[in-house]
């Protein structure tokens, strides 16, 4: 049988390279191994990327991992897209987590999160581990709580299946949370008392159908993703797991924008979910 992975691309950018601690800390608490993987453009790169890779993981204490280098036409298939080269090596490895690296230079959805993260995303069944640009240092694990945001939607509750077993292969808390604005009026009070009940009956169901139990926080504030950026600051080893949505015939769009905005944002992981039409 063989082990599942967590499957890093990464290329020659320190953004990309972010993604190795987690993804290290990730592997050694679900008990999967770690597997490396860079798209060069020539024959000639091959060797020279390996012991690059080799070495970059050497500096952060990763001993050994599965590296595979493999050429591509970029001018032909982008990587990421379901035909690509990458997309192929996650494909291989059905049960794999993906654990990658994003950039942010617009507020364009595609653009801030990365063509080949976008593409991966929207590609797989599963969740993605992203790491955005304000991914600190200092977070080396162990992972000690998985907060999974909800908003009310069905969309959002398809997350707590991947979350309870994240929690649960790591041994992890599972804190449910869902952002509320902050208007000081009896409706808003009303409001409040809706949502906490809404967040027990989800962590309810959590204890029911994965058997783990789940705290829950009702959090307060205008903006969703600044709040629970701010929230998760709190928790030391907090790995967020969210749902994103697309918009139809605008494959660029593919990040909801709170989602969006907690992965510029946050300073750990991000477990995302895209999920499917089929459910």
């Amino acid at each position: 049988m063989t082990t599942p992975e967590v499957i890093v691309p990464v290329d020659w950018t320190r953004r990309s390279l972010a993604a190795m601690i987690p993804a290290s800390v990730l592997a050694k608490q679900t008990g999967r191994s770690l597997h490396l993987v860079s798209i060069v453009p020539t024959e000639s790169e091959i060797e020279a990327r390996r012991r690059g890779v080799r070495e970059e993981a050497e500096q952060r204490g990763i001993r050994e991992p599965q590296i595979s280098i493999l050429k591509a036409d970029l001018n032909t298939v982008p990587i990421g897209e379901r035909e690509g080269t990458l997309m192929r090596v996650i494909n291989q490895s059905p049960d794999a987590l993906v654990c990658m690296a994003t950039h942010a230079r617009s507020a364009i959805g595609d653009v801030l999160l990365g063509s080949v993260a976008s593409d991966i995303l929207e590609g797989s069944a599963h969740p993605v581990a992203l790491i955005g640009p304000r991914f600190s240092a200092d977070w080396q694990g162990p992972l000690r709580t998985v907060i999974a945001c909800l908003d009310g939607s069905e969309l959002s509750e398809r997350i707590l299946a991947p979350a309870a077993a994240m929690a649960s292969a790591t041994g992890s808390g599972l804190m449910l949370v869902q952002v509320q604005q902050p208007e000081a009026s009896h409706q808003a009070m009303i409001q409040d008392a809706a949502e906490s009940g809404y967040l027990q009956s989800k962590a309810a169901e959590v204890q029911r159908d994965h058997h783990l139990k789940a705290n829950w926080d009702v959090l307060h504030g205008r903006d969703p993703g600044r709040t629970i950026a701010e929230y998760v600051a709190g928790y030391p080893g907090a790995i967020v797991a969210m749902t994103t949505h697309g918009h139809t015939g605008v494959r660029k769009l593919a990040f909801g924008s709170v989602a969006r905005d907690v992965i510029h944002s946050i300073n750990c992981p991000v477990l995302a979910l895209r999920p499917r039409a089929d459910g």
